[in-house]
């Protein structure tokens, strides 16, 4: 008996030693391979290159890629890991970055590991961008990756041209290590996933992967662009959720903290081996920006959630896409769709985000055809993907009525669409031409836009008509057709154009949010004297001070008191009105507010928040005579300033903030 469980113990003991050194194998040769320290230890595997060279012997080192085709360009058997890839591309498609495509299959799977716009797999898919990171890099006109993708049967790699146009060349070489035994159980497979939202605007993070099963992430790239030109999107805060946690793990304190910047990125002084800045346009408002988590790799166990804020609070609203880079055991979550060649396209033209869709308006044909056509595989830019057609014909003539109009005056931007069948057309309100379409485009683009300014509707209506006539069309044009994507109706804002301002008094913070000065009672809320002497931080005495709003509307304090930050500054003017009657104030602020009219307090907010027009609208009774407006604004830290206005539409308001009947500086 003895004997027989001697003797099985030694077989038990034989086969772990037989397995062990089947499996220990491999991950003896991935880490030589890979550990700097292996460097002088032999390596048993062997290296393999796969490349586009001519077979013929002669120089013509390429491969052409049919528009709409897709070339397998690896195809292999394992058990092997893919060490180096390189590629170098000349495609005519302007925007071959993006609409170029790199799928990568592991062991026969059905659904990519790695579905990625070419472009931003390397780092940008705004534009060719030369940088160089540990792992990634565009160099020279070459693009270069060295992450180790392990497989263990079989490895394809396929480039998709989604251009219209013939990839005249494509360079590639492809280096892998062929082994001998088995990959090591724990052996993951390289993962990458783009994914893009073209317009922000929802209340929830902005999602860079959502996956299940086990494994770590080890980068992050992002490619934004603001509608606005600026990047203030860069405060948001990066939030991972692992294993299904319902608190995050990791809750980073910005955008461009998480890529290793500071207060701004400049891509002169913003790069290194594991991060940094790889593009930047103040222009166009587009950022691209890498992390490679190498040495800070994030595991999941079961699952994944990685998000990041637009903006601190999703306040911002922009284009945001990503490319996330992972290692996991198979099998994965299948991909998302992927998107078609036009909505991986850069943004060409920056229309502002909410729009008055124009397929929602009701036009008035007079017998013409019209149509809501999907733009998609024309670009991101056409809100919610469409437009509406109107077949028009020569001299023919269409309207359209806005309603729900209470200002006294407008602008309103038409965005119209370009193409090889649209024709002209001006534009009248009252019977006065007010704009005009030129329509004709080789291509169909997004990039018609007509600005009708300083329209006035009649008094007692809210509604405003417009009539658009057909006046012919460019000779290469096949039709007259005008394809309308949106409306921008955006009043015509009177601001308050002076004020008195008083501080800084002391606004006490015990926390971010727990900031104690805009409820604490300072004089100026019972005696508003323009001549009187105050008493503010420290004790500092301080006096009223007389500003000019700037003609933008937005009246800066940063620049006006001292110190801006953690302080709380009033600000008065007055309102005449010849009578009793109500009207519409607006206000905009940052950071919080109260609004006192007539020494009765109408609004108050306590949030932190960038100003912009018209964030708050409020009813104020005004009686005859002068009737007193106080603002007090509060501040924590950065931006200060406010923009306040009131609706006048019969111009029967004065607003001075003397109280001189005489003298009426309202603009």
């Amino acid at each position: 008996m003895k004997q027989l469980v001697l003797r099985n113990g030694y077989l038990f003991l034989f086969m772990l030693l037989m397995l062990s050194s089947c499996n220990t194998g491999n991950l003896t040769d991935i880490q030589r391979l890979l550990s700097p320290a292996a460097l002088p230890y032999l390596k048993s595997s062997k290296l393999i290159q796969v490349s586009s060279y001519d077979t013929t012997g002669g120089n013509n080192d390429r491969i052409t890629i049919a528009p709409g085709a897709k070339a397998i360009i690896f195809n292999v058997d394992g058990p092997g890991m893919i060490s180096r890839i390189w590629f170098t591309i000349d495609s005519r498609d302007p925007f071959f970055l993006r609409h170029v495509v790199i799928r990568m299959y592991w062991d026969h799977e059905k659904n990519p590991s790695v579905e990625v716009p070419l472009g931003d797999f390397f780092g940008s898919g705004f534009k060719y961008q030369p940088y160089i990171s540990q792992y990634l890099g565009m160099t020279s006109g070459g693009y270069i990756c060295y992450l180790p993708m392990p497989f263990e049967r079989h490895a394809r790699i396929e480039i998709s041209n989604d251009t219209p146009q013939e990839i005249y060349a494509f360079y590639y070489q492809i280096d892998y290590q062929k082994f001998e035994g088995a990959l090591e159980s724990d052996v993951a497979y390289f993962h990458a996933l783009w994914k893009r939202d073209v317009r922000t605007n929802y209340d929830s993070n902005y999602v860079v992967l959502n996956a299940e099963g086990r494994g770590h992430i080890v980068g992050v790239n992002m490619n934004l662009q603001s509608y606005d030109g600026s990047f203030g999107y860069l405060e948001g805060d990066e939030m991972v959720y692992v294993d299904g946690e319902r608190k995050p793990s990791i809750h980073g304190t910005g955008t461009e903290d998480f890529f290793s910047g500071g207060w701004y990125f400049n891509r002169n002084e913003f790069a290194g081996p594991y991060s940094g800045l790889i593009y930047k346009n103040d222009t166009t408002g587009q950022i691209a920006a890498f992390r490679l988590l190498i040495p800070d790799p994030i595991p999941f166990k079961k699952s994944i959630k990685f998000t990041i804020e637009h903006g601190h609070g999703n306040q911002e609203i922009a284009d945001y896409s990503s490319t996330v880079y992972w290692y996991q055991m198979e099998p994965h979550k299948p991909f998302p769709p992927f998107p078609v060649a036009g909505q991986r396209t850069p943004l060409r033209v920056m229309k502002p985000a909410k729009l008055i869709e124009a397929e929602k308006l009701k036009f008035q044909l007079n017998g013409q055809k019209s149509k809501v056509m999907d733009m998609s595989e024309f670009g991101p830019e056409w809100g919610d993907n469409r437009q509406i057609l109107i077949e028009a014909h020569d001299k023919s003539t269409f309207g359209l009525t806005i309603n729900g109009l209470k200002e006294a005056q407008y602008d309103i931007t038409l965005y119209y669409t370009l193409g090889p069948d649209y024709g002209n057309a001006d534009i009248f309100i009252n019977n006065q031409k007010t704009g005009e379409i030129n329509g004709y485009s080789l291509n169909t683009l997004p990039i018609g836009k007509t600005i009708l300014t300083g329209l006035q509707h009649v008094t007692g209506l809210n509604s405003i008509d417009i009539k658009f006539v057909i006046t012919g069309k460019d000779p290469a044009s096949k039709g007259f057709n005008i394809g309308l994507d949106g409306l921008r109706v955006t009043p015509k804002r009177d601001f308050i154009p002076a004020w008195y301002i008083l501080g800084p008094f002391p606004n006490p913070r015990k926390s971010e949010t727990d900031r104690r000065g805009l409820d604490s009672v300072y004089l100026p809320e019972s005696v508003v004297d323009l001549t009187r002497l105050y008493f503010g931080i420290d004790g500092k005495p301080i006096r009223w001070k007389f500003y000019n709003t700037p003609v933008n509307g937005y009246f800066s304090l940063n620049d006006k008191i001292e110190p801006s930050e953690l302080v709380v500054t009033y600000v008065v003017t007055y309102i005449y009105s010849p009578d009793n009657r109500k009207i519409s104030f607006f206000i905009g602020s940052d950071d919080g507010i109260k609004v006192f009219f007539n020494d009765n307090k109408v609004y108050r907010y306590t949030g932190t928040r960038a100003a912009e027009p018209d964030q708050a609208e409020m009813e104020l009774k005004m009686k005859p005579g002068w009737n007193k407006l106080l603002l007090k604004i509060e501040n924590n830290f950065g931006g200060y300033g406010f923009y306040a206005r009131v609706l006048d539409r019969e111009n029967k308001l004065i607003i001075n903030p003397d109280q001189k009947k005489t003298i009426n500086v309202k603009r």
